[in-house]
């Protein structure tokens, strides 16, 4: 299973940042087309509220303009020395709305972690996208660099279908990787009490892509999950926590609890989410 095309978020006010090259790095692994999306949020809030002809929508669409370009150059031509086919677009409108759309149109996209002292007022896109995009998302940490194509990788598992959203998202990471670990907390009952099904479990399907598979039960409760799996995916070196973006349980309150927040908020390594 491959990724063929990716979908990686521009900051306008960035000149660059690791998860970019992480996109790339990414599409040239998975030899996938790389679309590059900057959002211009300020265009849209002036055209919501002035005239066309409007002398400070004007400037802005100039000042635009040229951070598009600049952005444009350095993306296409990074692009190139890497030799990944690279497209660029421009968008009008706040992230957090844009991007979840746009990334119904991909195989996953990588969106750079919240910078609350840099990024425009009421960025969400990373929150968004991986809530409602219904699509794979890769959130990355704004600091450090990771590689694309990580050797051990951290699976979140309750048994639900996020979870499992989550894990088919990761497939073409696990295929490539050299061993995934499962932690495992309370799993959900499958059906009702009166059904009986067949034994099945996770780690014995991922076997089936990744020859070295390791699970764990983890015993924590729900409020200290988030940095349980941050400090565990540490700990063991992984390079990718692979985790659902709703839930129960052990994962309660995950759409705006405080598992969500901690990792959002404290996030050392790529996050591959799925709903």
């Amino acid at each position: 299973m491959n990724i063929r095309e990716v979908l990686v978020h521009l900051k306008s006010h960035e000149d660059w940042s690791p998860h970019i090259d992480y996109a790339i790095g990414l599409a040239k692994a998975q030899d996938a087309k790389l679309r590059g999306l900057v959002t211009f949020s300020e265009t849209s809030f002036l055209r919501s509220i002035t005239r066309s002809g409007d002398d400070e929508l004007a400037a802005q669409l100039e000042k635009d303009a040229k951070i598009g370009k600049i952005l444009e150059e350095r993306f296409v031509k990074a692009c190139e020395v890497t030799g990944v086919r690279g497209t660029f677009a421009v968008a009008e409108g706040p992230a957090g709305e844009i991007m979840p759309w746009a990334a119904r149109f991909h195989d996953i996209s990588i969106i750079e972690q919240r910078h609350p002292g840099q990024d425009e007022l009421g960025y969400d896109a990373a929150e968004e996208a991986a809530l409602s995009s219904g699509r794979p998302v890769l959130l990355v940490p704004r600091i450090g660099h990771f590689n694309s194509s990580p050797d051990h990788i951290l699976v979140a598992w309750n048994g639900s279908h996020q979870a499992a959203s989550a894990v088919h998202g990761a497939l073409p990471f696990i295929a490539r990787a050299k061993r995934v670990t499962v932690c495992s907390g309370e799993l959900r009952a499958p059906l009702r009490a009166s059904i009986r099904v067949p034994k099945l479990d996770i780690a014995s399907h991922l076997r089936a892509h990744v020859n070295e598979v390791f699970e764990e039960l983890v015993e924590v409760g729900s409020s200290s999950i988030g940095e349980y799996l941050s400090g565990r995916a540490n700990e063991l070196g992984c390079g990718m926590i692979v985790m659902g973006t709703y839930g129960r349980s052990w994962f309660s309150e995950y759409v705006l609890g405080g598992a969500t927040r901690y990792m959002l908020a404290h996030m050392s390594l790529p996050i591959l989410t799925g709903r």
